[in-house]
């Protein structure tokens, strides 16, 4: 089939349109109408009698016959053999009856001016012969060239598009205005036709990669063109952007797999000294309980730095276990109507050996808010942590109140602050900010399992802090997850 090329006026024409408009002069597309060649036979016949009047004065009139082949010529070549005849006897008549002796009368006096008749009659079958060949090479170039520009569109749109699906309508759509359908699709996989649609299975080798979905109206001829000389080039289009399009998951999972493998080595490298710190403390103070002569009051020191260790050490474990498990998409909450209040209290207390006080500022009558309380109680413990980290010494504030129908907590230190370009930052995984050279480092996992157990039940966490001024992490519930009157 064909492309479709730019109309003058808006639109697009198929072959069968560019084969019929295409300039007859040049012998190409479709003959001129019957009635035109019947009205151009008659006229240059007329024209060639007329124009023997005034030739028989320098010329015997028997070799000024050669004037009509060019009628003849002329109409053999646009409309046929069949007005090629018309205008043959039409010409031998007029030669006879104006021209030849008796003049005014049909009558050949001579038999040899029927060679002139018979010559008229070759002149046009082999006029017509060579017109219509040279018309139907025509055709057949014009037909291929638009079989390779369609060809060239729709491995344009299947190999150069980023998603097959979409990629796939187009290239339908290119191929329905290039066949003059109305409609087409290329569906992956096996389709069946129905009385208003003709499918028409696409193969790569033996193996069925798709269908090719047009109006069942199509015409004899259209149809046998579309499966003879386009559907071999789409299927080997198709079968390519499939290829493709499996060599692109292929390295989209191998990237992945090379990120996973980073991750897993940044992981180790980030907390094989967090891990190693409290295990060499606990090892150490174990080996001095053994040495003999020690005080109880040395042993009681000794045993409350093993505990303190100990505990240090299982947070970063219930961190990692936490991440681990909000990474792989298995931290599932199960949410119950639960007060923010005690939320808050309890996460302070599980963060009330970091040496640092606490202040609670809450509105009274909180709404109770659906949401899993062991894991927003873990979120703001790390909040608390991670404050306690940077207050210096100074009391960590704790906020809760209903703005514009949002539950709104905010965890507010007076430490050094955050600067803008670390604001989002500070969320991933790892990350340590340098917000002070004397600030203790922490694992850099609070804030990324803060941020993930936060989100996992439906509310917002975000920063607001500059150098010096302190920071606030505002922890945002939406009204669709807090309670209008307290449940019993």
């Amino acid at each position: 089939m064909s492309a479709a090329r730019p109309l003058p006026g808006g639109g697009r024409a198929t072959l069968r349109d560019v084969r019929r408009g295409v300039d007859p002069i040049l012998l190409r597309g479709g003959r001129p109408s019957g009635a035109l060649g019947l009205v151009a036979a008659l006229l240059s016949v007329g024209l060639a009698t007329a124009l023997l009047y005034p030739l028989k004065q320098v010329a015997p009139v028997v070799s000024l016959g050669v004037v009509y082949l060019l009628p003849v010529l002329v109409v053999s070549t646009y409309w046929g053999f069949a007005l090629g005849a018309l205008t043959a006897l039409l010409s031998a008549a007029a030669f006879n009856f104006f021209h030849l002796p008796p003049v005014g009368r049909f009558t050949i006096a001579d038999s040899r001016n029927w060679v002139a008749l018979l010559a008229f009659l070759g002149v046009a079958l082999t006029a017509s012969s060579l017109a219509q060949a040279a018309r139907a090479r025509a055709a057949e170039a014009v037909d291929r060239q638009r079989e390779a520009d369609l060809a060239a569109q729709l491995t344009r749109v299947l190999l150069g598009g980023e998603a097959l699906h979409d990629a796939l309508a187009l290239a339908a759509r290119r191929l329905a205005e290039a066949i003059g359908a109305a409609s087409a699709s290329i569906e992956l996989g096996e389709v069946a036709g129905d009385p208003r649609h003709a499918a028409i299975p696409l193969h790569e080798g033996g193996r069925r990669i798709g269908t090719l979905v047009v109006p069942a109206e199509l015409e004899a001829g259209q149809a046998q063109r579309l499966r003879e000389r386009v559907v071999p080039a789409l299927e080997s289009i198709l079968a390519a952007a499939l290829a493709r399009e499996r060599l692109q998951a292929e390295v989209v999972e191998t990237a992945s797999l090379r990120r996973s493998d980073e991750m897993k080595t940044a992981v180790l490298r980030s907390v094989s000294h967090d891990l190693r710190t409290p295990v060499t403390a606990i090892r150490t103070g174990a080996s001095a309980l053994r040495v003999p002569g020690l005080s109880a009051r040395e042993r009681d020191e000794v045993e409350l730095g093993i505990i303190d260790d100990a505990t240090r050490l299982a947070r970063l474990i219930d961190k990692l276990l936490d991440l681990s498990r909000l990474q792989a998409g298995t931290a599932e909450p199960h949410p119950t109507w639960c007060s923010i209040d005690e939320v808050l209290h309890e996460a302070a207390a599980d963060v009330e050996g970091d040496a640092v006080t606490f202040s609670f500022a809450l509105d009274p009558d909180l709404p109770l808010v659906r949401a899993d309380a062991t894991q927003l109680e873990r979120a703001f413990a790390n909040l608390l942590e991670n404050a306690a980290r940077y207050a210096a010494g100074k009391p960590v504030s704790l906020r809760a109140r209903v703005v514009g129908g949002r539950l709104l907590v905010r965890v507010v230190d007076q430490g050094p602050g955050i600067a803008p370009s670390e604001h989002e930052r500070i969320f991933s995984p790892f990350y340590r900010s340098a917000r002070t050279a004397g600030a203790a480092s922490g694992s850099g996992l609070g804030l990324a399992i803060a941020k993930g157990f936060v989100e996992a039940n439906g509310g917002r966490i975000a920063v607001e802090s500059l150098p010096g001024q302190g920071t606030s992490f505002v922890v945002a519930f939406p009204a669709e997850l807090l309670a209008q009157a307290a449940p019993a």
